[in-house]
This record gives C-alpha cells, structure tokens and sequence, in this order.
C-alpha cells in the first residue's frame, strides 16, 4: 500500500486539516411512511380498512454543509436539507364477513416538503491516495413545511430523525466529490388525527384506519466540498 501511495499524487493534500468548511448537497431520497392500521375502527357500513406503505418514492433533495473538524479523524457536521417529493400509503377495505371490496381499494398520495436540520458525527478512515471513506451517524428535528387541511392525510408539523450511513471522499483537484448513502428513521408519529375537514366525508376511512404512521428514509447524495 505505501508503494501504491507513493506513485499516486495526492490532489488537495491540506483539505482535511481545516479548522471549518462548507459545502453543498445534492441527491435522491426514496422515503415511505410505515403503518400501523387501526384495527378498532370501522365506517358506517361496518367495514374494516387496513392501511400500508406502497412503496419507496422518490424525493428530491438539495441542502448545504458546515463542517468543523473536532481531531484528525473525527468531524462534526451541520447539514440543513430541503426535500420535495410523494409518498404512498395503500388502503385495502373488507367488510364484515373479511370480503374484499375491490372498488375501495386505492392508493393515497401524500405531498411532502420537508426542512432537515441535523447534526452528524463523521469518523472517517485514513486516506489512500485521493480517496478516503467514512461512517456517518446523527440526527435531529425535521420539520413539514407543507401542510393542507384539504388533504386526505394531513401530517404533523414536526420530526425527528436518526440516521447513519457510509461515504466515500473522492479528492479532485479543485474540491472533494463525497458520494454517500444513509438510512434515516422517524422517531414520532406523523399523522395529525386532528384533522376536521374530513369528518363525515370518503377522505374519513384514510385517517381513522390509521394508529400511527412513521417516517423512513433510503438518501443517496453527492456532497460537493
């Protein structure tokens, strides 16, 4: 390995020792809620709803970074992010005698725009060459920016995140390239069951079959530094 270092040339060899950078973010997320259907409640008809996730969607995702270098392996970071994008939950509605009824059965768009504000512990390995990989853990409030009464799901002002993931610095020769992955989970119930603008219509079922409804996050990013 020295042999391979000694015949590379390090591009930004200082990068890592400043006290403090910034940087940008942009990426995907693919996101869904999970659920768990309340079993207790039944419409008018006697029917029961079961509710569930549709699937990842995805998200787009733009944010910046502020980075503070605590020792020579070990970073903090502050990385505001907005997202924009949809989420799905299904509903599947049986009647009393556990028949499916096929015309009740849909899909629920749910629209988010959401504002991230984190803080994460970087530890990062020791660097070969122009590359340098690392792990990432940390967490914080996410708040939900867009919020129509007039949905048929309406979601709660406020989260919070946990998240951890690995990266990869790739060193050009003007900046740093850092793809990175993470997985991220909402601690707090999302779904405002204070919702009045639904009571008594077809938008009812959508909320009251749900117990409580979380957040969960796949995020492929590429961090520019």
């Amino acid at each position: 390995m020295a042999q391979y270092e000694q015949n590379i040339i390090q591009r930004l060899p200082q990068v890592d020792n400043k006290r403090w950078h910034f940087g940008f973010i942009l990426g995907m997320n693919l996101a869904d809620f999970t659920t768990a259907p309340n079993t207790n409640w039944v419409d008018k008809d006697g029917n029961t709803w079961y509710s569930a996730s549709a699937g990842l969607a995805p998200e787009f995702a733009v944010g910046m970074i502020v980075d503070l270098r605590l020792v020579e392996y070990l970073n903090l970071r502050f990385t505001p992010t907005l997202g924009l994008g949809q989420r799905n939950v299904s509903y599947t509605c049986y009647t009393p005698d556990g028949v499916m009824i096929p015309e009740k059965t849909t899909t629920i768009p749910i629209q988010t725009t959401t504002i991230d504000v984190p803080f994460y512990l970087k530890y990062s390995a020791r660097r070969y060459g122009n590359v340098r990989p690392y792990i990432i853990v940390g967490g914080g409030p996410q708040f939900n920016v867009y919020l129509n009464p007039e949905d048929p799901i309406l979601l709660n002002p406020v989260d919070v995140q946990i998240s951890f993931g690995i990266g990869m610095n790739i060193y050009t020769e003007y900046f740093k390239l850092c793809p990175e992955i993470k997985f991220g989970f909402g601690l707090l119930d999302q779904l405002n069951q204070t919702h009045p603008e639904i009571e008594g219509t077809a938008y009812e079922p959508y909320t009251r079959a749900v117990e409580k409804l979380t957040s969960r996050v796949l995020s492929i990013t590429f961090n520019f530094e």
